[in-house]
């Protein structure tokens, strides 16, 4: 990946609700707060699992977890498809993995499979 290049996650969740585990379970279970299927795959009641942190680790650049909101800020857009995966770089935002993809992701598993194929076609 090019210099200057971050791989940006971003949540369909704003900052205000998730500031602790008790907010994760109720984001989870609750009918009235939308699902974030992102976030359910990466994060279990007791932190964020072990096979993503590994994944992140070895990834071999940068990696940012954005709110919804955070991204509105940054990006200017004013109701992106949540969640979804970006390659942000200077001003630019390249949309890798749209909603309905990480929608379909079933595991973590997958997700990084999914992660590692388009970054390898951005790339390449």
């Amino acid at each position: 990946m090019q210099s200057g290049m971050v791989l940006l996650f971003v949540y369909n969740i704003e900052r205000g609700n998730l500031s602790g585990m008790p907010d994760y379970r109720q984001t989870v279970s609750s009918v009235k707060t939308p699902r974030c299927n992102l976030f359910a795959l990466i994060y279990s009641p007791v932190g964020m699992k072990k096979a993503w942190k590994r994944f992140i680790s070895d990834l071999g650049f940068p990696c940012r977890f954005l709110y919804q909101d955070e991204f509105q800020e940054i990006s200017g857009e004013q109701k992106p498809l949540l969640p979804a995966v970006y390659i942000h770089s200077g001003q630019s935002f390249h949309e890798l993995i749209r909603a309905e993809e990480i929608n379909r992701t079933g595991s973590v598993d997958a997700l990084i499979a999914l992660v590692t194929q388009r970054i390898k076609q951005f790339i390449t």
